[in-house]
């Protein structure tokens, strides 16, 4: 599966904010005020109900670091940070996800531009199969033959049987 990662302007370069920029931001902040309000409204929770909802989280398996792709981002604060999506997704910007700012705490702070860095880590190295190809007692490299190893079975037989004598005296 090849993906191809989208960019949007610099984010290290010198950036001015455009009216779609400040509109999403507004946007960003109207949607989190309303779900404040909507938090504040509800009832609160028991701690049963707490617990079940994190073993309920808790149970979703997180993809390992080299399925995430990092990437540099400008937010609408004019910072610059690092963030990292899954390398599923061609933008970091998709969807519900705008990030708080770690440097002014700007929350949230809509991503404006971005640019992909390259993967958050490399995957292991997969596993080497074993060969089944076997040196034989002639020193070539091969599957041995029916007859080879009818031999060397019989040449580990009587090796055994003279161990057993040799601790039996």
């Amino acid at each position: 599966m090849t993906v191809e990662y989208e960019s949007q302007g610099l984010p290290l370069d010198a950036y001015q904010l455009s009216r779609a920029d400040h509109r999403r931001q507004g946007e960003a902040e109207d949607i989190a005020a309303w779900v404040e309000r909507q938090l504040a409204k509800a009832p609160p929770w028991s701690e049963e109900r707490f617990r079940q909802l994190q073993e309920l989280l808790g149970s979703h398996a997180t993809p390992p670091p080299w399925e995430y792709m990092r990437w540099r981002v400008r937010l609408y604060c004019r910072h610059v940070q690092e963030v990292e999506r899954h390398c599923r997704e061609t933008r970091p910007d998709m969807g519900a996800r705008d990030k708080c700012c770690s440097e002014c705490g700007k929350n949230p702070a809509v991503i404006v531009a971005f640019e992909v860095i390259g993967p958050a880590a490399e995957p292991p190295a997969p596993p080497r199969e074993k060969s089944r190809n076997t040196v034989s007692r002639g020193g070539r490299v091969g599957r041995r033959t029916k007859a080879e190893l009818e031999a060397e079975d019989s040449e580990l037989r009587v090796e055994v049987e003279r161990l057993h004598r040799t601790v039996a005296e």
